[in-house]
């Protein structure tokens, strides 16, 4: 039982940390597209035509707010990732098919 409430709380701590990951991940991805359509739009600006330019601003204002949502994302993770290891923690500790095998 001490090595399943052990395994379980491990198993929690790697879950939070590849969802973290992965969000990081996302956010990485989608400011480096940006970043680079940035420059793209840079060395082509004065060649651009009007309809071309508008997708580049629409572009733009999608890619700025997925990003602002998987930055607020990871931060909510952050922030919840602990609570949600001390709750699980409580949980165990607190089933009383375990108690014995924890104090």
């Amino acid at each position: 039982a001490v090595v399943s409430t052990q395994s379980t709380g491990e198993d929690l701590k790697q879950r939070l940390i590849d969802m973290a990951n992965l969000i990081q991940g996302r956010f990485e991805k989608e400011t480096q597209q940006l970043q680079w359509k940035q420059n793209w739009y840079q060395q082509n600006q004065t060649t651009m035509t009007k309809e071309e330019e508008e997708e580049y601003v629409s572009y733009c204002s999608e890619a700025m707010f997925k990003i602002h949502i998987l930055e607020e994302r990871l931060n909510r993770h952050k922030e919840l990732a602990p609570q949600k290891y001390v709750a699980l923690e409580t949980r165990l500790r607190s089933d009383n098919r375990l108690t014995e095998y924890l104090n």
